[in-house]
C-alpha cells in the first residue's frame, strides 16, 4: 500500500505533539497516560543526534518502544512522526484502519517468526506500510506480496517464482525472509532505522547517502541523510507512526476496527497437477478458501514436476476427504493425495509412491479387482 507524503507545516510553526493528547505508555510496565509535549525537551539537540546514531539499547528493550523513541529521537524526527500520526488519523485513516484490521489475520504468526531471529517485534507490522496487509499486493515496481519483495531480491531469500507459483506471495514464507533479510540489513548498519532505510531503497542507496554526508562531514545516521529519495526518507517515520497507532489504538482513537480472524489451516501432501478447484468442487467445500490458504499458487494448480507438495487446506479438511475418499475418518499413518490421471491404476500409483497395492485399496475402500474410473482423487499411504 503506498502511503504518501503528508503535507509539511509552515516554517515558522513548532509542533506540539501530544501522542495524539494522551498515549499508553508501555514503560516499565506502567500503564499509566503519557503525555510528550515535544518542544519542551531538556537534551541538547547534538545529545540527540548522536543517541538516534546508536542503536544499542539495554537488553530486551526494543528501539521502538515508545520510551526508546522519546530517548533517541531528535526533536525534528520526532515531529516527522507526529505529522505522520496526524496524516493517518486524518487523510489516510480508512487505509490504515484496513490494514490493522488484516493484520490480525498474520500478525502473531509474524511476530513469533520474528522473535526466533531474536528481532524486535514491532517489525512484524512492517506490513503496514509496506502493503497493507493484503498477500496479492503488487507495487508499480512489480514488489510482490505481503513483504513487498521483488523478484531479485525474493530469490536472495529463497522466494522462487516461475509461471506456476511465485512465493512472494506466500506470507508466512515470505516473512521469514523478511526476517533473514532485515537481521542481515542490521547486521551491516547496526541501526535499525538505517536497516529499515535499506529494507526500502536498497543498501548501496544507504551506503551512498552516508558516504555523501561523510564527505560533508555531517552525521551519517538516518535522520540526517538528505540525498535519500523521498519515498525512503519518510519511510521510517511513517512506519513508527504505524506501528504506535497500532500498539495503542485507543489512545489513538482508532477503536471501530473490525479485526480479520487468525488465518488457521491444515496441511495435506499433494502430487504435481493437483487442481485446486477440482478438489474444492469434489469435496463440496469453498474454492475460494483453498485460493486464500495458498497465494503463491498463482495458477491455481500444483506445478507439475516430481516433488510433492504441503497444500493448505482449511481446519477439518483432513477429516472430510479421508471420509469422502475412503468412506472412514481414520487413515493410519502418512499420506498424500492424488488427483487422478487417465493412465493411473492401483499398480501404476503403488510402484510410483512405493506403496503396497492392497493398501492403496483399502484405504480408499476399494474392493478386489476395483480399478480407478471414475475416481477424482485417492489417498496413498505412506
Amino acid at each position: 500500500m503506498n502511503y504518501h507524503r503528508p503535507r509539511q507545516g509552515s516554517p515558522g510553526k513548532r509542533l506540539i505533539l501530544l501522542l495524539p493528547a494522551a498515549v499508553l505508555a508501555i514503560v516499565a510496565g506502567l500503564s499509566t497516560l503519557l503525555v510528550f509535549n515535544l518542544t519542551a525537551r531538556s537534551e541538547p539537540p547534538a545529545v540527540l543526534a548522536d543517541a538516534a546514531s546508536r542503536a544499542a539499547l539495554a537488553p530486551g528493550s526494543s528501539p521502538f518502544a515508545l520510551s526508546a523513541l522519546h530517548r533517541r529521537l531528535p526533536p525534528y524526527a520526532l515531529e516527522q512522526v507526529g505529522r505522520y500520526i496526524d496524516y493517518f488519523q486524518r487523510t489516510r485513516r480508512r487505509g490504515l484502519e484496513g490494514a490493522i484490521a488484516r493484520s490480525t489475520k498474520y500478525l502473531q504468526g509474524f511476530k513469533r517468526i520474528f522473535h526466533e531471529y531474536g528481532l524486535p517485534d514491532e517489525l512484524a507490522y512492517l506490513p503496514l506500510i509496506e502493503s497493507g496487509f493484503m498477500e496479492n499486493a503488487v507495487s508499480p515496481a512489480q514488489a510482490a506480496g505481503v513483504w513487498q519483495f521483488t523478484r531479485e531480491t525474493g530469490r536472495r531469500f529463497n522466494l522462487q517464482s516461475n509461471s506456476w507459483f511465485d512465493r512472494r506471495f506466500d506470507p508466512m514464507r515470505s516473512a521469514r525472509a523478511a526476517a533473514l533479510y532485515l537481521k542481515q540489513l542490521y547486521r551491516e548498519f547496526k541501526d535499525w532505522d538505517l536497516a529499515l532505510a535499506a529494507y526500502n531503497s536498497g543498501s548501496g542507496t544507504v551506503r551512498w547517502a552516508r558516504r555523501v554526508n561523510r564527505k560533508a562531514k555531517r552525521p551519517r545516521h538516518y535522520w540526517a541523510l538528505e540525498e535519500l529519495p523521498d519515498e525512503t526518507r519518510n519511510y521510517v517515520p511513517r512506519f513508527i507512526a504505524a506501528v504506535l497507532i497500532a500498539k495503542n489504538l485507543d489512545a489513538f482513537g482508532f477503536n471501530k476496527i473490525r479485526f480479520m480472524p487468525r488465518v488457521v489451516f491444515e496441511r495435506i501432501k499433494v502430487t504435481p497437477g493437483f487442481s485446486l478447484a477440482v478438489l474444492a468442487k469434489h469435496l463440496d467445500i469453498n474454492a475460494q478458501s483453498l485460493f486464500e490458504l495458498n497465494p503463491e499458487l498463482i495458477q491455481q494448480e500444483i506445478p507439475p514436476g516430481n516433488s510433492l507438495y504441503l497444500l493448505r487446506i482449511p481446519p477439518g479438511t483432513r477429516k472430510l476427504v479421508r471420509a469422502k475418499l475412503a468412506g472412514r475418518v481414520s487413515t493410519p499413518g502418512k499420506w498424500l493425495l492424488h488427483q487422478v490421471a487417465v493412465s493411473d491404476t492401483v499398480l501404476t500409483l503403488a510402484s510410483r509412491f512405493q506403496a503396497k497395492p492392497d493398501r492403496i485399496m483399502r484405504v480408499n475402500g476399494l474392493r478386489d479387482g476395483q480399478e480407478l474410473a471414475g475416481r477424482k482423487f485417492v489417498i496413498i499411504p505412506l
